[in-house]
């Protein structure tokens, strides 16, 4: 098996000729079903990159368009992301793997086939704002907790286990590639029906979607310390034990690439994770695992994010930062930013956010290449 050209050492990303290795990279995630989630990349592109200074891509694989049908994987697809990452290859960027997920999957946004989608017959709700769903759609929701309890499907298997084996073809596709440096095996892993709980609790410190509480920093430590002990259970019962199972089975197939994991959902904005890393059969620490967290301020997708700030995402931050302390594996921040026209005060949160990446040593991957060539934020991604 091919040597990776980026891995762990230690708390540590290094080279293949064991120089330290600073992740600066970029989001590349096509959601689009119309263009088979691969979106339109050029080699100009990935030139147009490393001529700034990105070496690293974090490359959106969408469960829909890797297995269409139960147990099938769909070659045309894979033969896509084999371009993408030739492509990125050509210039000595190397390239992690995301399963990407947005609301669960394609019935709601992006991510699971309409296969592996079990709702139990809820209802869904949608509001202008789509990130919303997370909180107040029961069949969202359903759909996380079927995917979480391993529901059967009509072919005998389950959906998680579904997933799973997936992921091993994946790993044994990309095994070989010593640009294909790691895995990161779920974007954003949301809870399901205790979500509720949790807007429940934020509704109780913003009524009518009020949104002033979240410039009081004593209501929101109140706000975060209700909803942790939800997530925290989840992250200790559920989230912790899947992961254990993957890293399991990805391993089984590839020894060396890197096994890349997230916190929940609700640590995006600051919620403490209790999210570690997986573990063997016999309690040891899986090795080869890296730390790839998302933060990102609260007000995110609304309008009111243009005015920036830098309280709220120091705050989100070094929550991400404290859990990354307990763990002896490199961390690289995996998702940041989404400033599309970056207005002078997201400038400025970006230059604040950049300056803690590199005082804390983590490296990062800004969301997204779309933003970076007339968004106005590229300015600020290349200072040095």
């Amino acid at each position: 098996m091919n040597s990776k050209k980026v891995k762990v050492n230690g708390n540590q990303f290094i080279t293949d000729s064991g120089n330290p290795f600073i992740p600066k990279g970029i989001n590349m995630v096509c959601k689009d079903k119309s263009r088979n989630y691969l979106g339109d990349y050029k080699p100009e592109d990935f030139k147009f990159l490393r001529e700034k200074g990105f070496n690293l891509i974090r490359l959106g694989l969408i469960w829909d368009g890797c297995e269409p049908e139960p147990g099938v994987y769909d070659e045309e697809y894979f033969k896509g992301i084999d371009q993408i990452i030739d492509m990125a290859s050509n210039e000595e960027i190397s390239v992690f793997l995301d399963m990407h997920q947005d609301l669960y999957g394609v019935v709601f946004e992006d991510g699971a086939p309409k296969w592996a989608t079990v709702t139990d017959g809820k209802e869904h709700y949608r509001t202008e704002l789509w990130s919303e769903s997370y909180l107040i759609s029961p069949a969202v929701q359903h759909a996380f907790d079927n995917f979480w309890k391993n529901t059967i499907l009509v072919d005998g298997t389950g959906i998680r286990t579904r997933y799973i084996n997936l992921w091993k073809f994946i790993a044994a596709r990309y095994g070989n590639n010593p640009y294909v440096i790691g895995y990161d095996v779920m974007n954003e892993p949301f809870p399901g029906t205790p979500g509720m709980k949790v807007a429940e609790i934020m509704g109780k410190y913003m009524p009518d979607g009020d949104m002033s509480a979240l410039e009081d920093f004593g209501k929101i430590a109140e706000m975060i310390g209700e909803i942790a002990p939800i997530t925290m259970e989840f992250e200790t019962t559920v989230l912790n034990p899947f992961y254990d199972e993957l890293a399991r089975a990805i391993r089984s197939v590839d020894k060396n690439g890197i096994i890349m994991f997230e916190s929940n959902y609700f640590a995006n904005a600051g919620v403490p994770s209790m999210v570690k890393p997986a573990e063997d059969e016999d309690g040891n620490v899986i090795e080869g695992q890296a730390y790839v967290p998302h933060g990102y301020d609260i007000l995110v997708d609304t309008e009111a994010y243009e005015t920036g700030g830098c309280e709220r995402v120091a705050f989100i931050f070094g929550s991400l930062l404290e859990c990354a302390k307990k763990m002896n594996i490199p961390t690289m921040i995996g998702e940041w930013g989404c400033y599309p026209n970056a207005s002078e005060a997201q400038k400025e949160q970006a230059r604040f956010l950049l300056n803690l990446f590199k005082n804390n040593c983590v490296g990062n991957v800004y969301y997204d290449f779309s933003h970076i060539r007339d968004g106005g934020i590229l300015e600020v991604l290349t200072t040095e």
